[in-house]
């Protein structure tokens, strides 16, 4: 295995779920080894939106418990993202708003780092 890895959804997906035992006990030794620090692994924030979505969506799961266990895995030591502030942040504005998940990362840049949202909708 590399030492470097990109995650894809599938692997998040069905580590959370369980719904593929084959699939699941892969992704267990991947995120064993991660959490062992035997391989760093990048989750790229379209990803975890993906994620969200199919959670949410296909799974039925409340944004509460998505939120709650995408946090969990996002402390894993070698398991980076490009801002996991912006990422916990839109965790949080997902679960206490109205919107998607997409619309809570906007929400986060603009709250964190003061970007203005340009959008035709509003």
């Amino acid at each position: 295995m590399a030492n470097r890895v990109l995650l894809d959804a599938n692997m998040i997906i069905r580590f959370l779920t369980r719904d593929h035992e084959e699939h699941y006990q892969k992704s267990v030794e991947i995120f064993s080894s991660i959490e062992r620090g035997e391989v760093e692994a990048l989750l790229m924030d379209f990803i975890i939106a993906e994620v969200v979505y199919v959670l949410k969506r296909i799974y039925n799961h409340d944004k509460e418990a998505i939120a709650s266990t995408l946090k969990k895995l996002l402390l894993y030591q070698y398991l980076y993202t490009k801002n996991k502030l912006v990422t916990f942040e839109a965790l949080d504005i997902y679960v206490k708003d109205n919107i998607d998940f997409a619309d809570a990362m906007l929400g986060a840049k603009q709250r964190l780092e003061g970007f203005e949202i340009v959008s035709c909708s509003h």
